[in-house]
């Protein structure tokens, strides 16, 4: 196998990045091609999520001394938190031969876009079919209106980077954006 494909799935918050990468391991072909690889964040933790499979929870202090150890491959600092992917994942998925799946912020996108060239980057964008439909699911998250309107207004920024990769999918329904994602990672592994 060449140099693993690294496929990352990005947009606003809301968006359904998380459920798709989630439904496409529950499709038969993709788990033999793919590892998705678990970010480490200093953002606490939803009452639903695990440690070690949704996220690695980490103290700002913790999350500093990973970043000074070259521990991640790509590191951001979304509103207040920081998140990071390790760099283990490339050597697990070259020992294992499968393709990388990131589900990350834009700027963490575009920084290992242009780090890793050649075709090896695969960016796909997921939205919400409606702006408003998006900042309707950011309302019914946990959090003060204050914080709601922070995550509202990045979503705005973020969503000006969706010319810039390489496919958009308009999340209407999960089954339908997990296909499509689906058809690009089967598409792109041939």
């Amino acid at each position: 196998m060449k140099k693993p494909l690294i496929f990352i799935l990005s947009g606003p918050g809301g968006a359904g990045k998380t459920t798709i990468a989630e439904s496409l391991f529950c499709l038969k072909s993709i788990p033999s091609l793919l590892i998705k690889t678990v970010t480490v964040t200093t953002r606490e933790k939803r009452p639903q999520e695990r440690n070690g499979k949704d996220y690695f929870f980490v103290s700002k202090d913790e999350f500093a001394y990973l970043k000074k150890k070259r521990f991640f491959i790509e590191s951001e600092k979304v509103l207040d938190d920081y998140y990071g992917t390790p760099k283990f994942y490339l050597k697990i998925a070259k020992v294992k031969k499968k393709n990388l799946l990131f589900c990350i912020d834009v700027k963490g996108a575009m920084a290992i876009k242009k780090r890793y060239k050649g075709g090896r980057v695969i960016t796909i964008f997921i939205t919400a079919a409606k702006k408003s439909e998006l900042y309707n699911r950011m309302k019914k998250r946990d959090g003060d209106k204050e914080t709601i309107e922070r995550k509202i207004d990045l979503a705005k920024k973020e969503l000006q980077f969706s010319k810039k990769y390489d496919y958009l999918i308009k999340n209407k329904d999960v089954n339908a954006a997990t296909k499509k994602v689906s058809e690009i990672i089967l598409k792109s592994t041939k």
